[in-house]
């Protein structure tokens, strides 16, 4: 008989606590168990053990309460299956408030045990609390990661993530990190590439219409200022008075395509890095108590 340590948590009368699961098919077609967040005495350990052994950021337990307390639908385990107390994975979020102005999500810790990685898990837990966060009203998902990290860079822009800006020193190791952010579909940003992107085909097609009918199309073009929505993104990382560098990363942005979270991140990139080139120290992150 396995000792109380090895027997886990328990109820009352003696027997392993069980929570209801859900299936989750991986990348290889198994089919795991998904749940989320239930109680810090028995999930808070499986937490602490997996971002211990898989990230390089050290992490305490105010850290993992500051997610826990005011999100807990927005933290997922993975498990071999319903009846396995040990998780092999998780995915920490929450949202926010962002500025008084937009909702934003964010993803703070992602961690998959060694032994079942390459199997498409971590994926699918990024694309699954995207969606969790987009039905619960989020305009954007954000989230850091270190500069030299590959892997986690491919995979978050293969899901639609860009770089927003480089944080100098970021993290306790004395990394550089990237900003990440997907911009969701009732993003300022988005609605406004959308509406742009049907002028400018409205344009092509009256323009191919005067073509064929003979007639001569206007020399000139309609100026188009960057509208109030994008410069509203663009507030934060902004020098005032803009630079040369700001205003072609506006004009960027004035002419986005469909294709608006790449040419978004490409614009305030530019722009963000022409502010200053400086290393600057790493403030102490808001959440540690």
């Amino acid at each position: 008989m396995p000792d109380a340590d090895e027997a886990g948590p328990s109820t009352s009368q003696g027997r392993r606590r069980v929570y209801p699961t859900e299936p989750f098919v991986d990348g290889r077609g198994d089919t795991l168990a998904l749940r989320t967040f239930a109680a810090e005495d028995t999930d808070l350990p499986a937490i602490t053990r997996l971002c211990s052994q898989e990230l390089s950021e050290p992490y305490n337990v105010y850290t993992f309460r500051y997610f826990l307390e005011d999100c807990p639908d927005l933290t997922f385990f993975v498990f071999p299956s319903a009846d396995d107390p040990e998780p092999l994975a998780t995915i920490i979020c929450r949202l926010d408030t962002h500025r008084e102005r937009t909702s934003r999500g964010y993803i703070g810790m992602l961690s998959v045990d060694k032994r079942w990685r390459r199997r498409s898990i971590a994926r699918r837990l990024v694309e699954l609390a995207i969606r969790r966060m987009d039905d619960m009203g989020a305009d954007e998902i954000v989230l850091e990661t270190e500069f030299d990290n590959a892997p986690s860079l491919a995979l978050y822009e293969a899901l639609g993530f860009v770089r927003e800006k480089r944080l100098h020193r970021f993290y306790s190791n004395g990394k550089d990190g990237f900003r990440l952010i997907r911009p969701l579909a009732r993003h300022p940003l988005m609605r406004t590439a959308v509406v742009r992107e049907r002028q400018e085909a409205e344009r092509r097609a009256l323009r191919l219409h005067k073509e064929k009918e003979g007639e001569e199309e206007g020399n000139g073009e309609v100026e188009q200022s960057v509208p109030p929505e994008i410069a509203l993104v663009l507030a934060g990382p902004l020098a005032s008075p803009p630079t040369a560098a700001h205003a072609n990363a506006m004009a960027q942005l004035a002419s986005l395509t469909l294709d608006a979270p790449r040419a978004y991140g490409n614009a305030v990139q530019t722009a963000s890095s022409s502010v200053d080139s400086k290393p600057k120290a790493r403030p102490p992150p808001s959440y540690i108590m």
